[in-house]
């Protein structure tokens, strides 16, 4: 492969810090909350392997594949001829990957690895469902995957357009700005869930790692944050355990904790469907080829 010059970027967190984030109480929460999140996945997941369309026989590797519904499908698809491999940084989600795997008795590998440095190579298919956004430096990144890709292998991978077309980040903010301090603005740019908002952000990353024939399909969808008996408080207590609100809202203090259900409840309640609580989501699925 060509060498490639590989630019730096400055990061939110280091790796080393986000193994660290991932290992902490928030990889339990994540773990505890697989099928709930799951299904406000399930449209990305379907679009984004009808996009990859794993083979039978193929060899797949799933970056940052959390509890395992991605590897597990892709699993499923490429059967026992193929094989299955998901890494991930955080123990927690890595152990309910490889209990549902059991479980399921479904053949795929769960490694605790980062996709940065992984150096196992071969792979006709790399893909992820929003593990890939948050690399330090992410040029570096994508040139080690593009070398774990074999000839002709494929990459996709979905990641978040703009806040802006994603209510389900925005709302929950706009609800709780009177509980929250002042947050300094930051580098669209900088690694992160929406650090890949701007296709051309993203082409220039992948063209410069070595990957070709870059595309981009988008998709909007609803995001089912809450539904059962009570969808309304479903997607109070999803919000205030996951996403940008949840994190905020600990880090403000009891008298944020205090207040935020019933603002939350308020801002959600009109969103409300006969389904449950689903706000307006758009994710880019990219596409590129080794």
């Amino acid at each position: 492969m060509r060498t490639m010059p590989i630019a730096r970027c400055r990061s939110w967190m280091s790796n080393a810090d986000q193994i660290e984030y991932w290992n902490s109480k928030v990889g339990d929460t994540w773990a505890r909350m697989q099928d709930r999140l799951d299904r406000a996945f399930t449209p990305v997941t379907v679009a984004l392997l009808s996009v990859a369309a794993p083979q039978p026989g193929e060899d797949v590797l799933d970056v940052g594949c959390g509890s395992g519904e991605t590897t597990l499908a892709l699993a499923g698809a490429v059967g026992e001829d193929g094989s299955a491999l998901g890494i991930d940084v955080s123990e927690s989600l890595l152990a309910k990957a490889r209990e549902r795997a059991e479980e399921l008795l479904v053949e795929a590998d769960f490694l605790a690895a980062d996709a940065a440095t992984y150096d196992d190579a071969g792979f006709d298919l790399i893909l992820s469902r929003f593990g890939v956004m948050f690399f330090a430096d992410p040029v570096a990144a994508f040139a080690n995957l593009r070398q774990l890709a074999a000839p002709g292998g494929r990459l996709c991978f979905a990641c978040w357009q703009s806040p802006s077309e994603n209510l389900w980040a925005k709302l929950p903010m706009q609800a709780l700005a009177g509980l929250l301090p002042n947050v300094p603005a930051v580098d669209p740019n900088t690694p992160g869930p929406f650090a890949f908002a701007e296709p051309e952000h993203v082409h220039a990353i992948l063209s410069a790692a070595g990957w070709q024939d870059i595309a981009f399909d988008d998709l909007p969808f609803s995001m089912l944050v809450g539904d059962g008996d009570d969808p309304v408080a479903a997607a109070v207590n999803f919000n205030l355990r996951i996403g940008p609100a949840a994190r905020a809202v600990r880090d403000a203090g009891a008298a944020a904790e205090a207040a935020a259900p019933g603002l939350l409840a308020a801002a959600l309640s009109p969103y409300r469907t006969e389904d449950g609580v689903g706000l307006p989501a758009a994710v880019w699925l990219v596409s590129a080829r080794a």
